[in-house]
This record gives C-alpha cells, structure tokens and sequence, in this order.
C-alpha cells in the first residue's frame, strides 16, 4: 500500500511543477543601457535577482536575457548608480543610468596619491584609452601625440626602432635630458626611452602633469613635465576575455624625385660629360636607390589578449601581447612579446590592500645601416642592384655602395628585456589614517649585435661587435596618508620617505678581419689582434627623498594645495648633495558661490594658480662632480723598453655641482557650459630655468683640463594653453564630438655668463650644427645665444646668381656681394621655432558605426634643408645621382648655406583616421567592433624636403634636415648620417569581448 501512494506523489509533484512552470514563463527581454547624455555604455552588469542569471551590456550597450513577468533586474556599472528595474510586461528598455560620484568627477592620479578632477588645482590632462589614436602604433606615445596641450611629441621618421622625441612645455636644458619623467603604475622608469617596451594594448590612460606646483612632488626629477601612464584593473564582477588584433600596411610617404637613367644620361651630357665618359659609367641599371631599392610594403600585425574580473575583495587583470611591425627599409623592424599581472586583494575586514603587479617584455630589433641612404642620394640610377647571375652589383667610390647589398648582408640587430615588478601595502590603522609601503625592482637589459662583412671592390676588412648594456633599479618607500572631512571642510594629507638605487654598467668586445665570416661575431677572438678591442664601464648613483603634501577645501569652493620635497643624490658635489623643491597652489570655484546660482549656462568655472621649484638631475652623469682620471695614449718607458699607458686627468672636479632648477608658474581657467556641451581649460605658464649647465672652458691651470661642466646661465619658457571639448551634436542615434588643442610657447636664452672659482665663464654663443655634405665646408649654422631662442639661424640672405650661375648674397648695406666677399658681418640671425601647435579630433557617431579623424599642425617654424643643399649640387655629376629639383635652381658652383635652404615649414597633417561598426546581439560575444584606420594619410605644406616634422634633440641640429646629420636616434647610440622616411599606413582591426 505505501508503494501505491509513490505514483500519487510523483503525479503531484509533476502537476505542481507545471504550474509553477507556467506562472513563471520565460520571456525575451532586450534593452540599452545609457548615460544621462544618451552614450551607450558598454561593460553594464544586467543581473536578475535572486537568481543566478545575467549578462553584460556590449559595445553599443544593448543586452538581451531570458526572464519571467515578476523578475527584477539589477543594472550596475562601477561609475554609475545602480538600478533596480522591474521586468512585467515590458520587452524592451531604455535604461539610463544616473552618474555616481565618481563618473562625475573621475580620479586623477597626481603623483603619490589621487584627487578627483573637481578638486584639482594644477595643470593636469588625463587621456583615456577611448580617445587614443588609431592605426598602427609602434611606440605608445604615440597614442596621445597632438592631443595634449604643450606636450609636443615628434617622431622625425619612419623607423619603428627610433624613439619619439618628448617635449612639455618647450626646452628646459642645454645639456641634460629633456623627457618628461615616465611612471609606470607608480614606479618611475629609470629612462624615458622604456615606455616603447609598454605593449600600447595594456595601456588605459595617461596623466600629464605639466606645471611646476604638480611636478615638484617629484623633486630634482620634474622639471621637464611627468607623464603617468596607468595599465588597465580589474573590477569586480564576471570575468571578461577581450581580444583585439590589427593588420596593418605601410608604404614610404615621400622621398625626392630623382633622375632616372635616361634624365641621368642628358644631365650628365649638359654639364660637359663627354660620351665616352657617360658609356663608361653605364652599367645597364635604371634604379630608384631611394624609393624602389632599399624601400617596401611593410605588413604588420598586432594581437591583445586579456582577461579580468574578480570580487569585491580580489581583482585581478592580465594579458598577453605580441606585435611584428617590419619597417618600411629592407631588413628593418621590431616585433615583441609582452606578458603583464595586476591584483589588488583587501582583507582584515578592508582594512589591508595589497596590490602587485609586473610587466615583462621581449623587444627584437632589426637596425638600419644609416650609411644607405646617404648612398641612395649619391648613387647614380645606371647603377644596377644585382649582375645577371644575380649576385649583388659591387661598386665603391666615397659615398658611394650598393645600398642594398649593405643592408641585407649585414648583421645589426638588438635585443632588449624589461622587467618590472611592483607591490603595495596599505593598512588602514584609524579611520582616514593609512601607512603603507612600495618597492619595486626594475631590470632593463640591452644586447645589441653587429657584424659588416667585407664586400667585393670596396677592400673594406669585415668587421664586428657584441654590446650588452644594464640599467636596473631598486626602489622603496614608506608613506601615510591621511583624510578626514568634516562639515564642510575636505583634508587630506601625504608623508612620503623615499630611497632609490640606480645601477647601469655596460661591455662592449669588437675586432676586425676574421678568416670565418659565416661565424659573424660569434668568434671575435679570432679576428687580429691588433685589433681587438675591449670596452666596459659601470656607475651607480642613489637618490633619498623627503616629502609632504597637504591639499584642503572648503565647500568644494576654495582649494589649497602645499607639499615639499628634499632630495639627495649622490650625482651632486659634496657642497651641494641636498635640494629643497618646494610648490603652492590654489583655486576659487567661481560657479559654487551664490551670486552665480541663477547663471543656468555656466555648469562649472574654476580660476586656478600655482607656484613651484622643479629639478633635472638628468643633465649631470654619476660622477661629474669628480675628478676623474683615464687613459691618454702610451709612453716609452726606456727601463723595459715598453710602452705602458698614460693616465692623465680627463675632467675637472666640481664640487659646487648641482641640479638645474625650473622656477614655474601656471595661472588657469577651467570651465564647462551650456549643461556640458562645451568645456575646457586655459592656462597661461611662466617657466625659467636657472643654475643652467654647460661645459665652459677654463684656464689651464689651475683646472686639470680646459673645460668644466658649471651652473651657468638662464633660460626661460612662456606660453599660453587652450583645450577645448565639444558635443556640436547629441541626438540618440547620431552624435559629432569636436575636441582641439592650442600651444603657443616662446623660449629664449636669458645668460649664459657667470663665474666659477673667481673665473669668468661665458659665452655670448655657442656653435651648434653644421651645414654638411660632399663637396661643402662643414661649418656652424646654428647657435645658441643670448636672447634668441635655441637653435638660432646664422646665415647670409640669398639674392640668386649672376649670368655666370655664381651666387650673390645682400651685403647689408643694400648692396650685393659674390660668394669671395662674403664675411659674417652680413649673417643675419633666423628664429626658426614655431609660432603655435594645435591638433584637433572630429568623431562621428551614427547608430553602429562610428568615423573619427584627427588633424595635427605646426605654424611658424623654419627648417634649413640640407639634404636639398646636398642634391642639388649639380658639380657632383657625372658618376652621382641628383634630385630633379636640383637642376633648376641655376647654381654652377659647390652651393653656400644661406636662406634660400631656410625653408617655410609649416604643415597640417591628417594624422589619424578610423572608421568602425560595432555589431548587436552577436552570439557568444559580449561586443564585437571591426575597423579600419589609416596613419599619415597626407601633410599640406610648403616644405619642399621629406617631411616638416623634424626632430629635437638636446644638440643644435633640431632644426637641420641633414642626409649627413648626427643626431637621429638609433639603438646602438653611434650616431647616423641619414634619415629613414616617414611612413604611410593603413590597418584592419577587430576588437572582441567574451
């Protein structure tokens, strides 16, 4: 009988089950998830309550879900408010989610701590990765070039292996390094060069911090500007797998038009070649050495693979990357492999945050012989690449070679490892009071190898090198923190102790005339050895720090902002090891008094105004303060008939040396009108550099050698700011954002005179680059003097030539004089810097697609055109090549650096384009985006040279465009004498999450 009754249950059971089934029947439900503006927001937890059912929102913000009619949603997202929303009958919703506090005033990180941007009282500029450019990036600053105000990034070529050139707030040194201090995830870079290690795909926004009161927190290291760049977190909630990946193809942009072998041949006959010599020089060829030989379509490609998620109490986000990007010259490129872990675990009831994270990077590299391109402008079209049993075409005369035979036969490559881990330890003690602790170890490890066979005809020995370098760090510190609010008054407050070990050493082995040339530089042993050479040379330095910062509000209206900091380094003479960086603030928010209350148009106006004292340590090696000693040749020793080395001294003890000093001030105004449909800042900035170095000369003796490195001499920048953000249109399907950046900035040499040890030292200029090139007399075209901006321009003014093609130049008295009586008394002197920069970025929105264009540009600067000087010097033919515009400029003899090289440079370049679609309601994928972007598209200009972005160094070639110059930046830092040209890109991506 108890038997019978289990079917009795069971069919209950069933039939309740049906009921219960049918009044909760599933329904379809979709909808977007938006801000208060209507932006889709991507990313939005949807969850059902009580169950264990959700999804996220995808790029367009559109999600879809299962429910039954009395299901209640919760709609979260880490910037807003979280809803709850109650399903019923509904299928479709619009959900607009109300902004937090934080989304309404996001954090800024300002070193050593965070503020939100309402409260901040320094000029600061924060770029999220949703306003990054687009397209091919070989470097990561890159991503932000032209989007900042007074933050000039110049990338004067082509070369994925070339470091971009960083600039905030114009030049600040004659002598050191002029980069902005790198901090990666609150740890310093030990050299600015490292950020092109950083995969650009972990990369979620930069902070700029560009006036003294917000740099001087880093001391004797922030007088040229700070750039903070923040990998991507985790956040709470479910895991996300995201995937982006690109294809990109580059071209060569512009190069000169040259002859080609037929244009040779009549040139050569109209500058009194005779037929036979022309018959002879004819080897067959018809080759374009600067464009079609030694150039190519380069194909890139880069992939991101990355997941994060965690809980309320443990985060965690971490990523794979590799990228390839040949460059645009044979046998040239990079690829790398980078690894990266962050996470963040509280416990102790919160009360304990230990956050850690690394970063490893692999870099190859494959260098360019710089020599090849000087051969491509010298090398004449008739000369072939290859015999016809296909072996390379040999030929040798100065600065003549196959340029191609040089740049594939030989090896020249680099290898670089950068790794940096880095923990943090918060405990909170009372409420609002934290002691916390940080260390990280940095290790950065370059290997460089080389090896130039010896090549038919030219007789040259085969010759070859191994160089490995090290530049790692240790790094701590001890901090509190402390805030507390009360009524209507905001504090908080930092005391920071500091201790930094820099260690960098490097070997180099090289030698000639090896009997094996397949071994390359794997045996240098075997080389001869006279020959041989060994090198190697290791410093370290220490850096101990004190500091303090206590920022206050009132009523989110008025705002103080004070901190000091003491540095010690070990760099310095013994007079002056310790510095003293102190910095103010303060700012008035004009729109919280009640006098503005009914101005409805003006949603926020804030006045801003700082004072600080900044440091360049970088301007000063480990030990120039001492004397040093080195070997200065050999000497007979008759007692053993030997010769032992010389040692002499080699540089003048200073110990009165110290760090350059940058005496800033920044008065601001930042606004937002028209219920935010436009905002922005301007700031006005008043910079001088003081106890300025250089190396003067000095008497011998007393000094041991005739010059010394001594703080002599000012140097000043003023400039104005303006940035601009604006929704010209915000409907629901269709949006035109408008963003645009202005900098105008004026830099001038104040003095260059002083006194060290009761000797006069000064200069009213000093000689910086040359006018270079086969056939011309290498001699100073640029200073540096006194009341002038860097670089001046010393030339005559070119008037054209007389009937016998010579040139004439003004005599300064209205008259005119021939190249024999010229003398610099009729020189004039030339600023070439720019009058202002600006960039400006138009993004469209329009349902699923999206279309962004950014345009950059310089106006006002002056380049002198060497490379054209060179070309167009028509002595050279026959037996070398020319430029087509060389032949029309009338010149017979070898031509004189005057103005007619000093080109108008102004340009406007279409840096960036993208075109994307993001698809809805893809399967599997929480969002899915394809694109397509397009890099160096086209540069309006007059320039008649390669390209008007040229580079600045810390020499005075900055404004020289030079085939034979010596600044281009190369990995193994041996100098160049040619330019590798820009490139024109376009890439094919996809971006999806899981």
């Amino acid at each position: 009988m108890e038997n019978s009754k289990l079917p009795r249950l069971g069919f209950v059971l069933l039939v309740g089950l049906l009921i219960s089934t049918a009044g909760t029947a599933q329904n379809k439900i979709q909808g977007t998830v938006t801000d208060q503006k209507g932006t889709a927001l991507m990313g939005a937890t949807v969850k059902v309550i009580g169950t264990g059912l959700g999804t996220a929102t995808d790029a367009m913000g559109d999600f879809t879900l299962e429910v039954s009619d009395n299901a209640k949603l919760e709609v979260s997202h880490i910037d807003f408010k979280t809803q709850e929303i109650t399903v019923g009958s509904k299928k479709n919703f619009t959900i607009q989610m109300e902004a937090s506090a934080t989304e309404l005033n996001p954090v800024v990180i300002v070193g050593y701590g965070t503020q939100r941007s309402k409260d901040v009282s320094s000029a600061i500029a924060v770029i999220s990765s949703q306003d990054f450019n687009q397209g091919i990036v070989t470097n990561p600053i890159e991503q932000i070039q032209g989007k900042v105000a007074g933050l000039v990034i110049t990338n004067p070529g082509g070369d994925p292996n070339s470091n971009p050139t960083i600039r905030l707030r114009g030049q600040a040194s004659l002598t050191g390094g002029q980069s902005p201090l790198v901090v990666l995830d609150g740890v310093a870079l030990d050299d600015p060069g490292q950020i092109a290690n950083i995969p650009p795909g972990d990369i979620a926004s930069y902070n700029v911090l560009k006036d003294a009161s917000a740099t001087a927190i880093y001391g004797s290291r922030g007088a040229n500007g700070v750039i903070i760049i923040n990998t991507k977190k985790g956040r709470a909630g479910k895991a996300q797998v995201t995937y982006s990946d690109y294809i990109g193809v580059a071209k060569i942009g512009k190069t000169y038009d040259m002859l080609n072998a037929a244009e040779w041949k009549t040139a050569a006959s109209q500058f009194g070649a005779s037929e036979a010599t022309i018959t002879s020089l004819d080897k067959g060829g018809n080759t374009d050495w600067t464009r079609g030989a030694i150039t190519r379509t380069a194909v890139s490609n880069n992939h991101n693979l990355s997941i994060s998620g965690g809980t309320d109490k443990f985060t965690y986000s971490g990523s794979v990357n590799y990228s390839n990007h040949p460059g645009i010259v044979i046998n040239t490129g990079k690829n790398e492999v980078g690894l990266r872990f962050n996470a963040d675990q509280k416990a102790l009831n919160d009360k304990l945050d230990v956050q850690v994270g690394i970063l490893n990077t692999q870099t190859n590299r494959k260098l360019v012989d710089q020599s090849i391109f000087t051969f491509g402008f010298s090398t004449p079209p008739v000369y072939p690449i290859f015999n016809p049993d296909g072996s390379y075409f040999a030929f040798q005369d100065n600065s003549q070679a196959n340029a191609v035979m040089h740049q594939m036969e030989q090896l020249n490559g680099a290898k670089e490892h950068l790794t940096i881990m880095h923990a943090t330890i918060n405990y909170e003690l009372v409420p609002g009071l934290k002691l916390g602790a940080t260390g990280s170890l940095s290790y950065f490890n370059n290997q460089t190898d080389y090896f130039q066979p010896s090549y038919p005809v030219e007789n040259n020995f085969n010759n070859g090198s191994k160089y490995n370098e090290n530049r790692d760090s240790r790094k701590g510190d001890l901090h509190i923190d402390y805030s507390r609010s009360w009524g209507k008054n905001n504090l908080s407050a930092t005391v920071v102790h500091e201790y930094n070990d820099f260690v960098y050493d490097n070997f180099q082995a090289s030698g000639q005339q090896y009997p094996v040339e397949q071994n390359q530089n794997n045996a240098l042993e075997n080389g001869n050895t006279l020959f041989n050479a060994i090198n190697s040379y290791k410093e370290e330095f220490e850096l101990a720090s004190f500091l303090g910062r206590i920022t206050y509000n009132f009523n989110s209206k008025y705002y103080l902002d004070a901190s000091f900091r003491r540095d010690g380094s070990s760099k310095f003479g013994v007079n002056n090891r310790w510095g003293n960086f102190p910095a103010v603030s303060a700012a008035w928010r004009i729109s919280g008094e009640n006098f503005m209350s009914n101005v409805n148009w003006i949603n926020d106006l804030k006045v801003k105004a700082g004072y600080g004292v900044t440091g360049n340590q970088d301007a000063i090696d480990a030990y120039r303060s001492q004397q040093l000693l080195g070997s200065v040749g050999r000497f007979y020793d008759a007692g053993s008939s030997s010769y032992p080395l010389a040692y002499a001294p080699t540089q003048n003890a200073n110990p009165d040396l110290k760090w350059e000093e940058v005496h800033g001030v920044n008065i601001g105004l930042d606004f937002s009108l028209f219920n935010n449909r436009l905002s922005g800042n301007v700031n006005w900035f008043h910079n001088k550099t003081k106890n300025l170095l250089y190396n003067y000369a000095v008497p011998v003796p007393p000094f041991a050698v005739n010059t010394i490195l001594a703080n002599v001499g000012d140097l000043l920048n003023k400039g104005v700011e303006v940035q601009l953000n604006a929704d010209i249109i915000k409907k629901q399907h269709f949006g035109w954002t408008l963003n645009g950046q202005i900098t105008f900035i004026r830099t001038e040499i104040t003095s260059l005179s002083g006194t060290y040890a009761g000797f006069k030292v000064s200069t009213d200029n000093i000689a910086g680059g040359e006018a270079q090139g086969r056939g011309l007399t290498d001699y100073p075209i640029t200073f540096l003097k006194v009341g002038f901006s860097p670089f001046t321009f010393f030339l005559p003014h070119y008037l054209g030539v007389d009937d016998n093609g010579s040139q004439l130049f003004a005599d300064g008295k209205g008259g005119k004089v021939t190249q024999g009586s010229l003398n610099t008394s009729m020189y004039n002197y030339i600023n070439p810097a720019p009058k202002f920069s600006y960039g400006i970025t138009n993004a469209f929105n329009y349902h699923n697609w999206g279309l962004s264009f950014f345009l950059r540009g310089v106006v006002g600067q002056k380049i002198f055109n060497n490379t054209l000087m060179v070309v167009s010097n028509v002595t050279r033919l026959p037996g070398n090549n020319i430029s087509k515009v060389g032949l029309t400029n009338g010149i017979k003899d070898a031509p004189v650096a005057s103005d007619l090289w000093l080109e108008k440079a102004s340009y406007l370049r279409l840096d960036n384009f993208s075109l994307s679609y993001s698809f809805k309601n893809i399967s599997f994928f929480q969002s899915l985006q394809v694109y397509v972007a397009g890099n160096n598209l086209f540069v309006i200009t007059h320039y008649k040279g390669f390209d008007p972005e040229i580079r600045v160094t810390n020499s005075n070639e900055a404004y020289i465009d030079a085939i034979n110059g010596s600044d281009v930046n190369v990995i193994t830092g041996t100098g160049s004498d040619g330019y590798y040209p820009k490139s024109r890109s376009l890439s094919f991506g996809v971006n999806v999450t899981f």
